[in-house]
């Protein structure tokens, strides 16, 4: 069992005011003795604000409050007079001194709080490096993201910025709407390229790691507040997008003979789906369900005008 140290910042109004800890596993917001430390370790449960391991804690013994009487050990979650044969009686409390981060190797060894016990051995789990003296996994931590060998210099990593989370090893956004690009007709023209290959590659040079938006990444976005008071990359406020439909059959395209008297299938712009559309209530940054409309003429949906929004093509988890 262990127990994390409340720091006391000062009294008001006759309740403790605490300071340095994380949120109290009790559910309460304030004056609780304990605060439930992010170091406590993954086989640990929280009881009534404390880091128990269910398996050995005598005060804590299979469950939370389970006490075992005097001369009895916690050993697998049960109280008993004696170890099971693998463990290791400490203090008390039975144990398994090859993986007891706590009593590695022998009683009263600790491991540090990054450190797994491996045969009895204090140690970083497989695939860790050591970054600053602590055990540290390249392929998630924010901080060493992608990191190698010493975690030093350039072998450090990268630290991710906000809104960024590392996934294997890499610093990927955690957004998926990254901004718009300015509005077009539906025959949409991004870079000298008509269709979804412009479209594309316009969105990825203003924000990098994107591309157009489906129906589905949008309404992920409107779940996550992203989309409030949204603006194109000249900041022009957003009140509608056009919608990539990839399962959009040809004759439902824009399929019309445009001003300059050129076939909608001319260059890449066959490539595009873009008879579709959601509107944009700003101030909230909800959005509509996908509309459509009469896409038949010159004067229908797609020789109108609206913004095309990007999305992260990869998203973290």
């Amino acid at each position: 069992m262990r127990i994390f140290v409340l720091v006391i910042a000062g009294v008001i109004g006759g309740g403790l005011a605490t300071s340095g800890c994380e949120s109290c596993p009790d559910g309460a917001s304030g004056g609780s003795l304990y605060c439930h430390a992010e170091t406590c370790r993954a086989e640990e449960t929280t009881c009534a604000g404390i880091c128990a391991d269910l398996q050995n804690d005598r005060d804590n013994c299979g469950a939370c409050g389970t006490s075992c009487g005097d001369g009895m050990s916690c050993s697998q979650g049960q109280c008993s007079e004696s170890c099971a044969g693998t463990e290791t009686r400490c203090n008390g409390t039975c144990t398994d001194t090859t993986s007891d981060p706590t009593n590695c190797g022998t009683c009263g060894t600790t491991c540090s709080a990054s450190q797994t016990c491996n045969n009895g051995t204090c140690g970083c789990p497989t695939g860790d490096l050591v970054c600053g003296g602590l055990c540290t996994d390249p392929a998630t931590d924010e901080q060493h993201c992608g990191a190698t060998s010493d975690c030093l210099g350039n072998n450090a990593g990268t630290i991710c910025s906000a809104n960024q989370a590392c996934s294997g090893g890499a610093c990927v956004s955690t957004l998926f709407y990254r901004g718009s690009l300015p509005a077009s007709t539906g025959r949409w023209t991004y870079g000298g390229v008509l269709g979804l290959d412009g479209a594309n590659a316009d969105c990825n040079l203003h924000f990098a790691g994107s591309q157009v938006c489906s129906a589905d990444k949008l309404a992920l976005a409107q779940a996550k507040n992203e989309l409030i008071n949204a603006t194109d990359y000249n900041n022009v406020a957003v009140t509608d997008w056009w919608i990539d439909d990839p399962t959009a059959t040809p004759d439902a395209r824009c399929n019309f003979v445009s001003q300059e008297n050129l076939p909608w299938t001319y260059q890449t712009a066959h490539l595009g789906h873009y008879s579709k559309f959601v509107s944009l209530t700003p101030a909230t940054g909800v959005i509509t369900p996908v509309q459509t409309g009469n896409i038949a003429a010159s004067t229908g949906l797609c020789s109108q005008t609206r913004f095309v929004a990007c999305c992260s093509i990869a998203t973290a988890p």
